[in-house]
């Protein structure tokens, strides 16, 4: 008998995951979720007292179970900062995990930002990027897109679109606002090891020749003017002021429609010949590159240099 009863359960069950294959998988979904709510209900205990509109036990057991988690991955994270790991401050501003001084440089008010933007307006020959980064210490780069966001700001304004103060005040509220950075800088680190050689008789009493050494701050000075060149030159790039004219589709689904004739085609003359890079029309004619092929070109060059942490 129970034989019988095990196989009649066992081949009602394969009639209901058939009839749950054939289902959409919303209909499939809403079925577990009602089986999980009436188990649930089940085996938690009944009366309760819970109103159909209420929230029903699954979804407290799921908050509740939720709340838990986080509770252990807190404490987890606390407990792994006080057992390992290690910062390294280059600055003098003596910065921990908990003490994140240079944090306040992004936390520069709405209405430093616009009067730094109105100076750059009105006089962009006194106050520079370079110029505003010295008054307000802050990095060339953090000036130079503050002026770029408030000057697509201010075409906004000009156009009527909607602008969302509120949650720009929200934010500063939450976090708090700054008049003035730190006096944030690039910085690196040298690391330096004893070099021994072996010398012989002769090379011993001659004068040594070490190699050049650049102290930290002298490679900082020359990685941030390169940093500085590069900023600016993408930023110009995606505001639109060069290349405007370029098309910036990427991965096409197809390649476009090859013009009757052929293409024109980019040359650059090799060897000593004082010849500048032209565009070769189809119909045999030549002229020089424009701006945004000059820019175009100048993107594809590779430009090898040492990496910058």
């Amino acid at each position: 008998m129970l034989r019988a009863v095990a196989k009649a359960a066992s081949a009602s069950t394969r009639r209901a995951a058939h009839a749950s294959r054939a289902t959409c998988p919303s209909d499939r979904l809403r079925a577990l979720s009602t089986s999980a709510d009436a188990s649930t209900t089940a085996t938690e205990g009944e009366g309760e007292g819970e109103g159909e509109g209420g929230p029903s036990a699954v979804n407290r057991k799921l908050t509740e179970s939720a709340r838990a988690v986080r509770k252990q991955s807190s404490a987890a994270i606390g407990q792994r900062r006080d057992t390992w790991g290690w910062l390294y401050d280059l600055t003098d501003s003596g910065e921990t995990a908990e003490r994140w001084v240079n944090g306040a440089n992004a936390r520069l008010s709405d209405r430093v930002k616009t009067a730094m933007y109105l100076m750059h307006k009105e006089d962009p020959e006194t106050w520079t990027m370079s110029a505003l980064a010295t008054k307000y210490k802050i990095r060339e780069q953090r000036v130079g897109a503050i002026v770029a966001l408030k000057r697509s700001e201010e075409r906004f304004v000009e156009n009527n679109e909607t602008l969302y103060h509120d949650l720009e005040t929200l934010m500063e509220q939450s976090y708090g606002t700054v008049d003035v950075g730190t006096g944030e800088r690039h910085v690196t680190d040298v690391p330096t090891t004893p070099m021994f050689q072996t010398v012989s008789e002769y090379e011993r009493g001659r004068a040594a020749r070490p190699k050049k050494f650049v102290e930290a701050s002298e490679l900082a000075r020359k990685e941030e003017k390169v940093l500085v060149r590069e900023f600016f030159e993408r930023l110009r790039y995606n505001t639109l002021e060069t290349g405007t004219n370029l098309n910036r589709v990427s991965r096409r689904a197809s390649a476009p429609r090859r013009p009757e004739g052929g293409y024109a085609l980019h040359v650059t003359p090799l060897g000593d010949t004082p010849l500048e890079p032209y565009i070769a029309n189809k119909d045999g004619t030549q002229r020089a590159l424009n701006d945004d092929e000059r820019e175009y070109v100048r993107r594809r060059t590779p430009k090898p240099r040492r990496r910058i942490l």
